[in-house]
């Protein structure tokens, strides 16, 4: 029998950036308890980099899910080409996902652990993680791990690496903004409800720039193009205009020379807890606050759920990066 420390573990998580960049809590627990396990994540093909540079993983592979992934046919040409077929100890498949359960299967995962799912956790799985006690998704993701030891999991900030002073890119932005604070503004998500008016980020920038400060304006993606480009209609010009520009490890480096985010519920806010910028988060949906925010005793994190004045959410980065210190301490 193979010994405990030198298992092979598959996480299956094809969700979102932010969704894959929580999951890291798991993949920590996992080397915390067989530490010299190979660890393989599984994404959908455009979060590649969202898994590979996170601390504790060892290998990414990746399923094209619109493309040449999709549908049945697509999901057995995955199995097929997969170089992990057969090498599998154990898998976690995280969300509700019966495509993820469907794969874990084919693959041959000689155990098979999975969450709530409608359909195929009832016969294609071996044990079946309730939700439980806890209401931080970060945490769900962590608990995993008591399927198979029966402990509880640690609690740990997520983790991402970074090589800022190996990018070019990245060089270039610091001599060419040297000797000035740079803030970054990231202001769209996935879900119109939860995106800054163009009014709030446009009193932003203006303060930042009264203040003398540098704005990355950061995203991805039409809505974010589209947002970036009312902001110049209205006059508003003095920032820089990142989006579409950066990929996902290059956007981290972007965050480490940031000396604060102010951001909106989506993947860049975790992305930037995970590589240590402080965070100014922004809910304008209280009710996904207490799932998806940053926790002030793991990150440098302030989370705004009223008082949404681009006075006050300006304010609160100045705090979090003039007090990094403290905040440093405390945590």
């Amino acid at each position: 029998m193979k010994n405990n420390n030198t298992k092979t573990f598959l996480i299956i998580n094809l969700s979102y950036f932010g969704d894959v960049i929580l999951t890291n809590a798991l993949c920590q627990n996992i080397k915390h308890h067989y530490p010299n396990s190979k660890i393989v994540f599984l994404v959908n093909e455009p979060f590649y980099e969202a898994a590979k540079y996170q601390q504790c993983v060892d290998d990414v592979i990746t399923m094209d899910k619109r493309g040449r992934h999709s549908g049945l046919l697509g999901l057995i040409k995955f199995v097929l080409e997969c170089p992990y077929k057969g090498k599998i100890d154990t898998s976690f498949v995280l969300y509700d996902n019966d495509r993820g359960i469907l794969v874990s299967y084919l693959l041959g995962s000689r155990v098979r652990i999975s969450g709530p799912t409608k359909f195929t956790k009832y016969f294609l799985t071996d044990i079946h993680k309730e939700t439980g006690e806890y209401k931080s998704m970060q945490d769900i993701n962590a608990d995993f791990i008591k399927t198979l030891t029966g402990q509880d999991a640690k609690v740990v900030p997520v983790k991402y690496q970074t090589n800022a002073e190996e990018d070019l890119f990245i060089q270039n932005l610091k001599k060419q903004f040297s000797g000035k604070d740079i803030i970054g503004l990231c202001c769209v998500s996935k879900q119109k409800s939860k995106d800054m008016p163009l009014e709030t980020a446009i009193n932003i920038i203006n303060l930042a720039n009264k203040d003398n400060k540098v704005v990355f304006y950061l995203g991805a993606g039409k809505e974010c193009r589209d947002f970036a480009d009312n902001i110049k209609k209205n006059g508003c010009v003095n920032f820089i205009d990142l989006t579409n520009i950066t990929t996902i490890k290059q956007l981290a480096n972007v965050l480490t020379i940031c000396k604060s985010l102010i951001s909106v519920d989506t993947g860049t806010m975790h992305l930037a807890c995970a590589v240590g910028t402080p965070v100014v988060s922004v809910f304008y949906k209280q009710d996904m606050i207490e799932k998806w925010a940053p926790r002030d005793f793991l990150y440098k994190s302030i989370v705004i759920s009223d008082n949404y004045s681009a006075k006050n959410i300006y304010e609160k980065a100045m705090y979090l990066y003039q007090n990094e210190k403290d905040i440093v301490s405390r945590n």
